[in-house]
Protein backbone atom coordinates (compact mmCIF):
# COMPACT_ATOMS: atom_id res chain seq x y z
CA UNK A 1 0.00 0.00 0.00
CA UNK A 2 1.27 3.71 -0.76
CA UNK A 3 -0.06 6.64 1.04
CA UNK A 4 1.30 8.82 -1.74
CA UNK A 5 -1.96 11.48 -3.18
CA UNK A 6 -2.47 11.06 -7.12
CA UNK A 7 -0.47 13.54 -8.86
CA UNK A 8 -2.10 16.67 -10.76
CA UNK A 9 -2.41 15.75 -14.69
CA UNK A 10 -0.73 17.77 -16.77
CA UNK A 11 -3.19 20.18 -18.18
CA UNK A 12 -2.75 21.77 -21.96
CA UNK A 13 -4.30 24.32 -23.99
CA UNK A 14 -1.96 23.01 -27.14
CA UNK A 15 0.09 20.23 -28.69
CA UNK A 16 3.49 19.95 -29.76
CA UNK A 17 4.04 19.94 -33.58
CA UNK A 18 4.74 16.83 -35.47
CA UNK A 19 4.19 13.34 -36.92
CA UNK A 20 1.01 12.02 -35.71
CA UNK A 21 0.26 8.31 -35.44
CA UNK A 22 -3.31 7.07 -34.49
CA UNK A 23 -3.99 3.56 -33.24
CA UNK A 24 -7.60 2.93 -33.77
CA UNK A 25 -9.06 -0.37 -33.40
CA UNK A 26 -12.36 0.29 -35.02
CA UNK A 27 -13.34 2.88 -37.38
CA UNK A 28 -14.56 5.67 -34.99
CA UNK A 29 -12.92 5.31 -32.48
CA UNK A 30 -9.80 7.77 -33.41
CA UNK A 31 -13.07 10.38 -32.95
CA UNK A 32 -14.71 9.37 -30.10
CA UNK A 33 -11.77 8.97 -28.44
CA UNK A 34 -9.16 11.73 -29.38
CA UNK A 35 -10.92 13.64 -32.34
CA UNK A 36 -11.02 17.13 -30.52
CA UNK A 37 -7.41 16.62 -29.72
CA UNK A 38 -6.25 15.47 -33.41
CA UNK A 39 -8.13 18.25 -34.51
CA UNK A 40 -5.99 20.39 -32.59
CA UNK A 41 -2.90 18.84 -34.51
CA UNK A 42 -4.64 19.12 -37.73
CA UNK A 43 -5.03 23.19 -37.40
CA UNK A 44 -1.52 23.76 -36.47
CA UNK A 45 -0.66 21.80 -39.86
CA UNK A 46 0.26 18.51 -38.09
CA UNK A 47 0.33 15.34 -40.14
CA UNK A 48 -1.80 12.94 -39.10
CA UNK A 49 -2.16 9.23 -39.83
CA UNK A 50 -4.99 6.74 -38.36
CA UNK A 51 -4.39 3.37 -38.30
CA UNK A 52 -7.86 1.59 -38.31
CA UNK A 53 -7.08 -2.27 -36.93
CA UNK A 54 -10.34 -4.00 -37.34
CA UNK A 55 -12.73 -3.52 -39.91
CA UNK A 56 -15.45 -3.09 -37.67
CA UNK A 57 -17.66 -6.00 -39.59
CA UNK A 58 -18.87 -6.63 -36.14
CA UNK A 59 -20.71 -3.34 -35.80
CA UNK A 60 -23.95 -4.12 -37.30
CA UNK A 61 -25.55 -6.87 -34.92
CA UNK A 62 -29.34 -6.17 -36.22
CA UNK A 63 -27.90 -6.68 -40.12
CA UNK A 64 -29.26 -3.37 -41.74
CA UNK A 65 -26.00 -3.21 -43.70
CA UNK A 66 -25.02 -6.82 -44.95
CA UNK A 67 -21.88 -8.36 -43.02
CA UNK A 68 -20.44 -8.32 -46.57
CA UNK A 69 -21.17 -4.75 -47.38
CA UNK A 70 -19.92 -3.48 -43.72
CA UNK A 71 -16.04 -3.10 -43.99
CA UNK A 72 -16.38 -0.98 -47.30
CA UNK A 73 -19.54 1.61 -45.45
CA UNK A 74 -17.27 2.02 -42.33
CA UNK A 75 -14.37 2.42 -44.33
CA UNK A 76 -15.86 5.59 -46.17
CA UNK A 77 -17.41 6.63 -42.92
CA UNK A 78 -13.69 6.71 -41.84
CA UNK A 79 -12.36 8.60 -44.70
CA UNK A 80 -14.91 10.79 -44.21
CA UNK A 81 -14.82 11.83 -40.29
CA UNK A 82 -11.10 11.78 -41.43
CA UNK A 83 -11.49 15.02 -43.60
CA UNK A 84 -13.48 16.49 -41.05
CA UNK A 85 -10.72 16.50 -38.88
CA UNK A 86 -8.09 16.96 -41.20
CA UNK A 87 -6.42 13.37 -40.65
CA UNK A 88 -4.59 13.19 -43.96
CA UNK A 89 -3.78 9.51 -44.71
CA UNK A 90 -6.04 6.57 -43.22
CA UNK A 91 -4.51 2.87 -43.63
CA UNK A 92 -6.81 0.00 -43.12
CA UNK A 93 -5.61 -3.22 -41.63
CA UNK A 94 -8.60 -5.02 -42.47
CA UNK A 95 -8.50 -7.58 -39.24
CA UNK A 96 -11.56 -9.06 -38.14
CA UNK A 97 -13.57 -7.71 -35.14
CA UNK A 98 -13.01 -9.72 -31.85
CA UNK A 99 -9.61 -9.63 -31.35
CA UNK A 100 -9.57 -13.39 -29.69
CA UNK A 101 -11.54 -14.87 -32.31
CA UNK A 102 -10.05 -17.63 -33.25
CA UNK A 103 -10.53 -16.26 -37.30
CA UNK A 104 -7.43 -13.70 -35.71
CA UNK A 105 -5.38 -16.33 -35.07
CA UNK A 106 -5.04 -16.36 -38.85
CA UNK A 107 -3.72 -13.32 -39.02
CA UNK A 108 -0.71 -13.97 -35.94
CA UNK A 109 -0.21 -17.76 -37.02
CA UNK A 110 -1.67 -21.01 -34.54
CA UNK A 111 -2.96 -19.59 -31.17
CA UNK A 112 -2.23 -21.64 -28.16
CA UNK A 113 -5.57 -23.68 -26.96
CA UNK A 114 -5.66 -21.93 -23.71
CA UNK A 115 -6.85 -18.61 -22.88
CA UNK A 116 -4.48 -17.04 -21.05
CA UNK A 117 -1.58 -18.11 -23.45
CA UNK A 118 -3.63 -17.14 -26.16
CA UNK A 119 -4.56 -13.59 -24.96
CA UNK A 120 -0.91 -13.42 -24.07
CA UNK A 121 0.27 -14.26 -28.03
CA UNK A 122 -2.23 -11.46 -29.40
CA UNK A 123 -0.96 -9.15 -27.47
CA UNK A 124 2.61 -9.77 -28.49
CA UNK A 125 1.24 -9.85 -32.12
CA UNK A 126 -0.36 -6.62 -31.40
CA UNK A 127 3.27 -5.35 -30.17
CA UNK A 128 5.13 -6.42 -33.21
CA UNK A 129 2.26 -4.99 -35.24
CA UNK A 130 2.33 -1.53 -33.49
CA UNK A 131 6.68 -2.02 -33.71
CA UNK A 132 6.08 -2.16 -37.36
CA UNK A 133 3.75 0.82 -37.98
CA UNK A 134 6.11 3.05 -35.51
CA UNK A 135 9.09 1.99 -38.39
CA UNK A 136 6.57 2.71 -41.30
CA UNK A 137 5.24 6.31 -39.80
CA UNK A 138 8.34 7.63 -37.52
CA UNK A 139 5.59 10.09 -35.91
CA UNK A 140 6.50 12.02 -33.06
CA UNK A 141 3.38 11.59 -30.73
CA UNK A 142 1.27 7.79 -30.98
CA UNK A 143 -2.35 7.71 -29.70
CA UNK A 144 -4.05 4.67 -28.47
CA UNK A 145 -6.78 2.96 -26.39
CA UNK A 146 -5.46 3.03 -22.97
CA UNK A 147 -5.20 -0.53 -22.04
CA UNK A 148 -7.75 -0.53 -19.28
CA UNK A 149 -10.37 0.32 -21.78
CA UNK A 150 -13.27 -2.04 -21.52
CA UNK A 151 -14.27 -3.22 -25.03
CA UNK A 152 -12.12 -6.76 -25.66
CA UNK A 153 -10.35 -4.95 -28.92
CA UNK A 154 -9.72 -1.99 -27.61
CA UNK A 155 -8.20 -3.66 -24.51
CA UNK A 156 -5.90 -5.84 -26.56
CA UNK A 157 -4.99 -3.23 -28.82
CA UNK A 158 -3.95 -1.24 -25.20
CA UNK A 159 -2.14 -4.43 -23.94
CA UNK A 160 -0.22 -4.81 -27.12
CA UNK A 161 1.08 -1.27 -27.02
CA UNK A 162 2.07 -0.95 -23.37
CA UNK A 163 4.04 -4.33 -23.63
CA UNK A 164 5.86 -2.56 -26.43
CA UNK A 165 6.51 0.47 -24.40
CA UNK A 166 7.72 -1.94 -21.19
CA UNK A 167 10.17 -3.94 -23.67
CA UNK A 168 11.12 -1.50 -26.35
CA UNK A 169 13.14 1.26 -24.87
CA UNK A 170 14.24 2.69 -28.80
CA UNK A 171 10.48 2.90 -29.96
CA UNK A 172 9.21 4.28 -26.71
CA UNK A 173 11.88 7.24 -26.09
CA UNK A 174 11.35 7.73 -29.86
CA UNK A 175 8.26 9.15 -29.37
CA UNK A 176 5.28 10.52 -27.02
CA UNK A 177 2.92 7.81 -26.33
CA UNK A 178 -0.71 8.86 -25.07
CA UNK A 179 -3.08 6.29 -23.81
CA UNK A 180 -7.05 7.75 -25.05
CA UNK A 181 -10.17 6.93 -23.31
CA UNK A 182 -13.36 5.56 -25.54
CA UNK A 183 -15.61 3.43 -23.36
CA UNK A 184 -13.45 3.37 -19.61
CA UNK A 185 -12.11 6.78 -17.97
CA UNK A 186 -8.79 6.41 -17.26
CA UNK A 187 -6.65 7.98 -14.43
CA UNK A 188 -5.29 11.20 -16.40
CA UNK A 189 -1.56 11.70 -16.61
CA UNK A 190 -2.61 14.42 -19.35
CA UNK A 191 -5.46 16.54 -20.04
CA UNK A 192 -5.90 18.65 -23.95
CA UNK A 193 -8.46 21.67 -23.84
CA UNK A 194 -10.79 20.96 -26.46
CA UNK A 195 -13.51 23.79 -26.27
CA UNK A 196 -12.88 24.88 -29.43
CA UNK A 197 -12.41 21.70 -31.28
CA UNK A 198 -15.49 20.03 -29.88
CA UNK A 199 -18.13 21.18 -32.38
CA UNK A 200 -15.46 19.59 -34.76
CA UNK A 201 -15.56 16.72 -33.47
CA UNK A 202 -18.94 16.06 -33.04
CA UNK A 203 -19.30 16.57 -36.58
CA UNK A 204 -16.76 13.90 -37.71
CA UNK A 205 -19.18 11.59 -34.87
CA UNK A 206 -21.71 12.19 -37.38
CA UNK A 207 -20.04 10.81 -40.35
CA UNK A 208 -20.37 6.96 -38.87
CA UNK A 209 -23.99 6.90 -39.84
CA UNK A 210 -23.73 2.81 -39.50
CA UNK A 211 -23.25 3.27 -36.11
CA UNK A 212 -25.36 5.84 -35.44
CA UNK A 213 -28.54 3.70 -35.93
CA UNK A 214 -28.09 2.28 -33.12
CA UNK A 215 -26.71 4.81 -30.27
CA UNK A 216 -26.55 8.47 -30.78
CA UNK A 217 -23.11 9.38 -29.32
CA UNK A 218 -23.14 13.05 -29.25
CA UNK A 219 -24.49 12.94 -25.60
CA UNK A 220 -22.16 10.76 -24.57
CA UNK A 221 -19.19 12.36 -26.23
CA UNK A 222 -19.81 15.33 -25.32
CA UNK A 223 -20.60 14.57 -21.28
CA UNK A 224 -17.25 12.86 -21.08
CA UNK A 225 -15.61 15.74 -22.54
CA UNK A 226 -17.37 18.36 -20.74
CA UNK A 227 -16.68 15.83 -16.92
CA UNK A 228 -13.11 16.24 -18.24
CA UNK A 229 -13.26 20.16 -18.57
CA UNK A 230 -13.04 19.85 -14.28
CA UNK A 231 -9.47 19.10 -14.86
CA UNK A 232 -8.67 22.14 -16.56
CA UNK A 233 -8.52 25.95 -16.20
CA UNK A 234 -11.63 27.87 -15.64
CA UNK A 235 -13.56 28.93 -18.40
CA UNK A 236 -12.63 25.80 -20.04
CA UNK A 237 -15.91 23.69 -21.43
CA UNK A 238 -14.60 20.18 -22.76
CA UNK A 239 -11.24 18.22 -22.20
CA UNK A 240 -9.82 14.79 -23.57
CA UNK A 241 -8.08 12.96 -20.90
CA UNK A 242 -5.04 10.61 -21.65
CA UNK A 243 -2.66 8.31 -19.77
CA UNK A 244 1.09 9.24 -20.81
CA UNK A 245 2.48 12.66 -21.41
CA UNK A 246 4.56 14.47 -24.55
CA UNK A 247 7.96 14.84 -24.41
CA UNK A 248 10.42 16.97 -24.68
CA UNK A 249 11.33 20.76 -24.14
CA UNK A 250 8.07 21.78 -26.37
CA UNK A 251 5.62 19.89 -24.61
Amino acid sequence: MTFAPPSDPERRTSVPQGRVLVIAPHPDDETIGPGGTLRLHALQGDPITAVFIASGIGGDPDGHFGREALPEIRRREADEAARRLGIRETVFLGYPDNLGAGDFGKVFGDLPSDPVEARRALVHGISTLVSGLVDAHRPDVVYYPWDGELNPDHWMVGQGVRNLLAFDQARRDGASWLGYEVWAACPPDTVVDVSDTMEDKLKAVDAYASQLIYRDYAPHVRGLAAYRALLLEAGATYGEAFTGRYRGADA
